[in-house]
């Protein structure tokens, strides 16, 4: 980090001509002498914020259609099956099938996927998602900016 040249004082900066040298002061020191160009401020790199690399990944994401229940069960009937039969095709319950067809319970992926084959109707639908990939604990991004851990840590090096 740039110091003032006079004091050694860090922050803003002015090239100054004193006593005929050129010199890179703070803004105290600059009224000894004639401003050649405007303070600027220096920072040190190492208390900059630097925005994290956020790895994504892409996901398909399975999702039951809304009417489900009714697809099943016109499917169902279009077969000529009772739900008891039709349970049984399955190796499901007959009262898990009635709460699927009813809307009282939605099938699981798997189920679904097995109604699907069975049944030959679109129950599942895929959709795209792209999401973070979650960081391991050790690798968690700090919010925190300098603390006075750093500053010890930077100081023994």
């Amino acid at each position: 980090m740039a110091s003032c040249e006079m004091c050694g004082k860090s922050g803003r900066l002015a090239k100054v001509k004193i006593e005929g040298a050129t010199l890179d002061v703070c803004e105290y020191c600059a009224s000894f002498g004639e401003v050649i160009k405007a303070p600027q401020f220096t920072q040190d790199p190492r208390l900059e914020r630097k925005q994290p690399i956020v790895p994504q990944r892409k996901e398909k994401l399975q999702i039951i259609v809304a009417d489900y229940g009714e697809k099943i069960k016109n499917a169902r009937e279009r077969t000529g099956l009772t739900q008891e039969e039709f349970s049984k095709k399955l190796n499901e319950k007959t009262s898990v099938m009635h709460k699927i067809e009813s809307g009282q319970m939605r099938p699981s992926i798997d189920l679904a996927r097995k109604l699907e084959a069975l049944l030959r109707v679109a129950l599942v639908e895929e959709y795209d998602d792209y999401g973070e990939i979650p960081l391991a604990s050790n690798q968690q991004k700090k919010d925190d900016g300098f603390t006075l851990g750093d500053f010890i840590k930077t100081r023994k090096k």
